[in-house]
Formats: structure tokens, sequence, C-alpha cells
């Protein structure tokens, strides 16, 4: 995936520059001084909104392009701001974190990593610390289309056709399993808006929000 997002970071806010509005409207659940891991950080928005409020961020990401864009804006407004280029099954924290955000990473990757995911965002965020999560349901638009064209993976999970990139769609409120036993905040799924990455075409997805505090 890092070459992928290499190229498409090149583009200026592709993801926009407005942090999730998940944070806007659960922001009072982050602690001041929070410890914040942000997974897939990309290009920032979210990381360098709350280092903003002084959280103590970590942003990852296996994109060269997305860290080095991301610290030549912590530098330039003097934010500290911790970054990894890495992947997140390579990167092994040396607590958990009191908030952990993972926006649109999940349906990415094929399941077994997936799985993998789940396990770490249930270590990696604290008792008593909050899980942000957004990812893709079967009633998002797309889901048809891969059914038909790309290799069948999983019960809701697909390969595209030169084996390159992989779609994990997750099940009606599947998402509360994963995290059975955590205090729900917050739990969506439905249509989400329609938007824009960079210049491309407009688009929408069916998407699963969660707002989860660990027991």
């Amino acid at each position: 995936m890092s070459e992928d997002y290499n190229q498409v970071y090149q583009q200026k806010d592709w993801s926009g520059s407005r942090e999730n509005h998940l944070l806007e409207r659960y922001g009072a659940q982050i602690p001041e001084q929070a410890r914040v891991l942000d997974i897939g950080m990309g290009q920032g928005r979210n990381a360098l909104s709350l280092a903003r409020k002084g959280c103590q961020v970590t942003g990852i990401d296996t994109s060269e392009v997305s860290v080095a864009q991301v610290n030549e804006l912590a530098r330039a407004e003097g934010l500290t701001l911790e970054t990894h280029q890495t992947d997140f099954e390579k990167y092994e924290p040396a607590e958990p974190f009191d908030v952990v955000l993972c926006f649109g990473l999940l349906q990415m990757l094929p399941p077994p990593r997936a799985a993998t995911l789940v396990e770490r965002l249930r270590r990696w965020t604290r008792g008593g610390g909050t899980l942000f999560i957004m990812a893709w349901h079967v009633d998002d638009p797309g889901f048809g289309t891969y059914c038909e064209q790309w290799e069948r993976t999983g019960l809701r999970a697909f390969r595209s056709p030169d084996g390159q990139k992989s779609r994990t769609y997750l099940g009606h409120r599947e998402i509360l399993q994963f995290f059975r036993g955590w205090k729900v905040i917050h739990h969506w799924e439905g249509l989400g808006p329609a938007h824009r990455h960079g210049d491309g075409p407009e688009e929408r997805h069916g998407e699963v929000e969660g707002v989860l505090e660990k027991p």
C-alpha cells in the first residue's frame, strides 16, 4: 500500500485538512495531554489537530511521503509530534495509549491482516481509554462491483485481479462484536456523505463509525 499512497499524497489535502467529524463531535472524550496513536495518519489532519490541542501524538503510516509531509507541517507550527514510517504489524509501542484512531484502514486489508489490526486495537488502547474507528460495511455502493469483478477471499472480502489490493467489508453491527464488553459512546452505520479525495471524482461509502471505551 505504501507505493500507492506515496503517489496519492503528492496531491495537497488529498483527505482534506479538517479533522475527522468524530473528533469534532466527541473531542471531549480526549483528556488534556492524552497520549494518542493515529494509525494510518495520512497527511496528518487528525494527528496535527490533536497535537495543536496539547495531546502527545504518535502517528504511523507506511508512506514515506506521508511521514515527510506531517513532519514538515509539525516543524512549521512548532508542534511536538512523533512519527514512524512503518506498518501497524511491525510497530510495537512501549505501553498502551489513552486514545487510538483508526480511520479507513480496516477495509483495505485482507481478512487475516484485518483480524490482526483488530487485535492490535484492543491491545493498544489502555483500560479506560477510547478507540475512534471508521470502516466500510456491506451497504457500500461498491460492494456489488467487488462481488462481481474481484476474487472472493472471505465472507465479505475480495482481492483485485492483479492481487495487489484488498477490500474487507463489515457486516451490520459486526464492529460491536469485535469490541464486545466495551462501552459504546457512539455507534452508527449508514451511507456516508459525498466527498472527494484531492481532485478525484465524487464518491460515497457505506460506513461504520464507532467511539468505544475500553473497560
